[in-house]
C-alpha cells in the first residue's frame, strides 16, 4: 500500500509560522489517495517539546476498501533541534502497519559524539555526522522555512540513507494556482531532483498564503503507482 503517497488538502487548521529560528506549531488534515482512490486521512503536526526541541508528526489510516480492512497505519515522527536558523533531526522513528506484518525504521543523531545510527530490517549503520542533518521527513519542516525566506534555486538537505548521509536536492518553481478543498490556492510547486530515479517522483505543493504548509504531496513509483 501506497497509502501516504498522495495527499489532497481537506481541511486546514494554522496556528502560525515563524519564518525566524522556532516555528509556531500547526496541525493539518488531509485526504490519503492511491491511484486517485481514497484510502484514508493524514494528519500532519508541528509542536514544540520540552528543552527547546520540536517534534513533527505524521500519521495515516486506512479507513476505506482493503486498507479499512488490513488495518493500515503508518506514522513518521521527527524530533528537531534548532541551531541557529536551522532544524537538525535529534530522532527520527517510522512504523508501519498493515494486518499483520510491520515495518520499522529510525535515526538517531550523536552530534556530541560525531555519529548517527541509522536502522531497518536489514540492521544498523553508524554514519558520520553532519552538521544541520535531516532526516527524509523532517526535510518538510526546512523547506517550508526556507521557501517562507525567499529562498531560490535549488535547495539541498544532508539526509541519512542506506548509502551514507546524502544531498537531497529540491528545485521550487514560480507561484502557480492549485484547486483544493480550501479553493482555488497560490502554491510553489517544489520537485525532488534524483540522479537516478527510474521514474520515481515527489513533488510537493506548498501553500504561498497558508503561511507554506504542504497543500498537496504526490509520489509517483516506478511501477506507476501514485
Amino acid at each position: 500500500f501506497l497509502i501516504a503517497s498522495f495527499v489532497a488538502a481537506s481541511q486546514l487548521a494554522i496556528s502560525g509560522w515563524a519564518i525566524a529560528a522556532a516555528p509556531k506549531p500547526f496541525r493539518a488534515e488531509y485526504s490519503a489517495l492511491r491511484n486517485g482512490e481514497k484510502l484514508g486521512v493524514a494528519t500532519i503536526g508541528f509542536s514544540a517539546r520540552p528543552g527547546g526541541r520540536f517534534e513533527l508528526l505524521t500519521a495515516t489510516r486506512g479507513s476505506e476498501g482493503l486498507a479499512a480492512v488490513a488495518g493500515v497505519s503508518i506514522e513518521e515522527r521527527s524530533v528537531l533541534a534548532w541551531a541557529g536558523n536551522r532544524p537538525e533531526t535529534v530522532s527520527y522513528r517510522y512504523l508501519q502497519q498493515v494486518a499483520w506484518k510491520n515495518r520499522e525504521r529510525r535515526v538517531d543523531v550523536d552530534a556530541p559524539a560525531g555519529k548517527i545510527i541509522r536502522s531497518d530490517k536489514n540492521g544498523s549503520q553508524v554514519l558520520r555526522y553532519q552538521p544541520g542533518v535531516l532526516d527524509r521527513h523532517a526535510v518538510t519542516v526546512a523547506l517550508m522555512q526556507d521557501l517562507a525566506a525567499g529562498k531560490t534555486g535549488d535547495l539541498l538537505y544532508a539526509v541519512p540513507e542506506r548509502e551514507g548521509v546524502v544531498s537531497q536536492r529540491y528545485r521550487p518553481s514560480g507561484i502557480e494556482s492549485l484547486d483544493t478543498d480550501l479553493g482555488r490556492q497560490r502554491v510553489i510547486r517544489v520537485e525532488r531532483i534524483r540522479d537516478d530515479s527510474n521514474g520515481r517522483s515527489t513533488v510537493v505543493w506548498f501553500g504561498v498564503d497558508r503561511q507554506f504548509l504542504p497543500l498537496r504531496i504526490l509520489q509517483t513509483e516506478p511501477n506507476g503507482d501514485s
